[in-house]
């Protein structure tokens, strides 16, 4: 590790923000480089959305939808049980090929569960392109991978269905253009041929012909999981990484201070309701940015395992802590293997250069604002001192009471008040000591 703390800071958190527009869905509105306005998505208070509308008076011929329905639940069996020929049955010619890939990917996962579900609140859409009996659908995929996912992660996709001659086929199976949450980032199955490798509580998702680079990975990670639990006191079921070279896997958006990021953590959406309006995270799942894969080590994904691990927990916590909290772990882990010498270089630049200007903690209104990519610095020595003087339990419940509490400056000065006896000037005065 080596150069300025701020140039390789980059790293950080996405997390669900706002509220959910129409559905939500397990992909990237709460663009990590957070707003105001934008806040995690919490899992201790479940989120309802508002109404769908739906895009015409006519909510479908029932015999169409119970058709579809019933090809939708054969998909899902046939991945589960490992048939092609089923999983194909109602796939229109020209969209086999990419269909077998989607499908081989599912397998490659290793699913405990997959379900396809239309959502009812919206209404086929007619697709006029591919025939006149050929409408788009807004399914909710559940996915959950074994040994990784604790509950299924929702993941939206648009499907559009076609009749031949007395049967419904798949036609088109991206067509979310027009809904307001449309993932801009693909899911990795959507990507072509990939491979998983596996190691206890890890899946790294690489290109075919990328396996070592996973296996470096899942070594990786086993360093990073103890200190993350260690310091988080908590402990996930699995993670799934994604590190694939195609540019798509990647949102373009994801990135601080104007740089990319090198790694995000993408909240995993989990429905509560047979409605699908209320969800909650259970987790995340780590991407890694394509040109950062093959470099991207131990501690930066203890730095990203850290927001997977706290995610659940809520979504209250000021950016200060979200990434002071995910920094102190990884600059722990840091000095642990024995890299205290640049650690002291960079507390002393810090020192010098960023704590003179700080005034306040850096909230999400300052947080890029002012001190741009110094404010994951500051953060850390906000964090790491509150650790050291007052030790790691009661950091530990204050995140959490932050957390699931609403995001209310009197809600955090008393909570500074009840666990450490502190006021935001005091606790910033003690950090410039």
């Amino acid at each position: 590790m080596g150069g300025e703390f701020g140039a390789r800071r980059r790293v950080l958190w996405i997390a669900g923000a706002v509220v959910l527009a129409i559905v939500a869905a397990a992909a990237t509105w709460a663009v990590a480089v957070r707003r105001p306005d934008e806040r995690p998505v919490s899992s201790g208070t479940p989120v309802a959305t508002p109404a769908a509308t739906p895009s015409s008076s006519d909510e479908g011929d029932p015999k169409m939808l119970a058709q579809i329905d019933a090809v939708l639940k054969a998909r899902a069996t046939a991945v589960l049980t490992g048939k092609l020929p089923q999983f194909l049955a109602h796939v229109d010619t020209k969209l086999r090929a990419r269909q077998q890939v989607q499908y081989s990917n599912l397998r490659k996962l290793g699913l405990r569960s997959l379900s396809y579900r239309r959502e009812a609140r919206w209404v086929p859409e007619p697709q006029t392109q591919h025939g006149k009996n050929a409408y788009a659908l807004r399914i909710m995929m559940l996915v959950q991978v074994a040994g990784i996912d604790p509950a299924p992660r929702y993941v939206p996709a648009g499907l559009t269905f076609a009749e031949r001659r007395g049967r419904w086929l798949l036609v088109d199976d991206d067509d979310l253009a027009a809904e307001a949450d449309r993932r801009s980032t693909p899911e990795p199955w959507d990507l072509g041929p990939l491979e998983v490798v596996r190691g206890k509580g890890i899946a790294v998702v690489v290109p075919p012909s990328e396996r070592a680079n996973g296996r470096r990975l899942v070594r990786e990670a086993a360093v990073a999981v103890p200190s993350v639990r260690t310091a988080t006191r908590r402990a996930q079921a699995g993670i799934l990484v994604v590190a694939l070279g195609d540019k798509r896997s990647f949102d373009a958006d994801w990135q601080t201070g104007g740089h990319p990021a090198a790694a995000v953590a993408v909240p995993n959406y989990t429905v509560l309701n047979a409605e699908a309006n209320r969800f909650k995270v259970t987790g995340s799942r780590i991407v890694i940015h394509p040109g950062e894969r093959r470099d991207t080590g131990r501690f930066l994904l203890a730095h990203e395992f850290t927001h997977a691990a706290m995610a659940p927990l809520g979504r209250g916590a000021p950016t200060w802590l979200v990434e002071g909290f995910a920094e102190y772990v990884e600059l722990k882990l840091t000095a642990d293997e024995g890299h205290r010498r640049w650690l002291a270089d960079q507390r002393r630049s810090l020192r010098r250069e960023a704590l003179p200007k700080l005034t306040v903690l850096p909230i999400d209104g300052v947080f890029h604002g002012d001190y741009d990519d110094q404010s994951y610095g500051v953060s850390w020595l906000i964090v790491e001192h509150l650790v050291t003087t007052y030790g790691l339990n009661r950091v530990n419940a204050f995140y959490t009471e932050l957390a699931k509490s609403p995001d209310d400056s009197a809600v955090r000065d008393r909570a500074l008040a009840k666990h450490f006896k502190l006021t935001e000037s005091a606790l910033v005065a003690a950090v410039k000591r």
